[in-house]
């Protein structure tokens, strides 16, 4: 008899073909698994030749299904019907050229490609191969194909070294960015995934600023990036060309591809990088946390303790208000979105928080607690907050993992009419 956690398990059949990076799979459905999903594994013939089944069949729990397996006599129904039927969403990675081909052209010669044309469940698809093959007139047609599926999240691939040793796109995406994709598509309550953002661009600042002191030391804060990079990696899931302005980032996974990635160090890079495109999006968001101030002297060289107090009084001002003088430049067509980090309760904070947007000039302001334990800061982080705009509008957002608060505030944010 099934306990009630594994009645919950969310099912997930993972597809591998033929292409080197099948060599990571075992590796994500190993992550797969210890997140509490049920996985199963279809394996192509090809891929046979890169990693065993039996691997796959024993970190995920379940039996590793072979490309031959699709009319053995042992099955009482169609297998690529009734894996459809099992599954809650697919992954296919890595896709190669081969399969891609099959797909978009209705050939089902073969197990995989039968599922995929059976398929109505969402999928993440994850291409993988050499940067000639990529670049293709036909394979790139093929994946263009794909952009109108609307169940389909595609993870394009990135640039990086591949197994021929050359440097070129072709690279698929990393295990953490599948993992993170399966997560966004599971906060859609069932409703089902659909681009909405196409032919919209978003510029998202986030993460720290530091301002140099002098040789040794800096001013700065406790920003991960981690918010801003789930902002951007949910709008570039939901079909918006995506910039990401941000300062170092906090967070080991590795979910920075697929986006436009400027790193900058202070707010004099910030202001630089965000004029250079602020005329070009819809929708600006200004997460990252800035330093509040900056040295007006010189830098270049250590400051004596003994000394370091006067030298802090004679050169230290204030950082410019970035949001507010970016607002003076907004366009009517523009949404332009603040954050506010707050601390004590939401009923003394209102007042300013209310200032607050009309001074920056901005439509929206999202208003976080930061000294409630486990929210605020860091990449494991939960967190809550209030939506405010110019007017009488105060949302609240529960508490929630950062990419579906990523989601909701997106929700929130394009529902403004302009």
């Amino acid at each position: 008899m099934k306990t009630k956690s594994e009645e919950l398990k969310v099912k997930v059949l993972v597809l591998i073909t033929g292409s080197i990076a099948a060599v990571r799979i075992p590796l994500l459905v190993s992550q797969l698994v210890k997140s509490n999903y049920d996985i199963r594994c279809v394996i192509s013939e090809n891929a046979e030749k890169l990693i065993q089944p039996i691997s796959l069949s024993i970190l995920s729990r379940n039996a590793c299904i072979l490309d031959r397996d699709q009319w053995s006599y042992l099955q009482p129904k169609p297998l690529h019907i009734d894996l459809c039927n099992w599954a809650d969403i697919l992954i296919m990675a890595p896709l190669t050229a081969t399969t891609l081909s099959k797909w978009v052209t209705g050939n089902a010669d073969g197990l995989i490609s039968s599922i995929l044309i059976a398929n109505n469940k969402p999928i993440i698809v994850a291409p993988a191969m050499n940067s000639k093959m990529w670049v293709n007139q036909a394979v790139h047609k093929n994946y263009q194909s794909l952009q109108d599926y609307p169940n389909v999240l595609l993870l394009k691939p990135s640039e990086g070294i591949l197994a021929c040793d050359e440097i070129g796109v072709g690279k698929m995406a990393p295990n953490d960015l599948i993992q993170l994709a399966l997560r966004f598509i599971l906060i859609q309550n069932k409703k089902p995934y659909h681009r909405d953002l196409l032919n919209k661009v978003f510029l998202i600042t986030g993460g720290c600023t530091s301002e140099k002191i002098d040789a040794a030391r800096k001013i700065t804060n406790y920003s991960s990036g981690t918010m801003g990079l789930m902002l951007a990696q949910v709008a570039r899931f939901r079909g918006a060309k995506v910039k990401y302005i941000h300062g170092p980032l906090k967070n080991e996974l590795d979910i920075t591809e697929g986006i436009n990635n400027i790193e900058i160090e202070n707010s004099k890079d910030l202001i630089m990088a965000i004029e250079k495109d602020i005329f070009d999006c819809d929708y600006f968001i200004m997460n990252a946390a800035v330093a509040d101030f900056k040295i007006s002297g010189d830098t270049s060289k250590k400051i004596p303790k003994s000394k370091f107090e006067k030298f802090l009084n004679n050169n230290i001002e204030f950082v410019p208000d970035i949001l507010k003088d970016i607002g003076k430049v907004k366009k009517e067509n523009q949404i332009f979105v603040g954050f506010c980090a707050f601390s004590g309760s939401i009923k003394s904070a209102r007042k300013a928080i209310k200032e607050k947007i009309i001074l920056k000039g901005c439509d929206l302001l999202f208003a976080n607690p930061i000294d409630i334990e486990d929210q605020g800061f860091g990449a494991l982080a939960e967190n809550e907050g209030w939506l405010f705009d110019i007017k009488d509008m105060e949302t609240h957002i529960e508490k929630t993992s950062k990419i579906e608060l990523a989601n909701n505030l997106i929700n929130q944010i394009i529902s403004v009419n302009k």
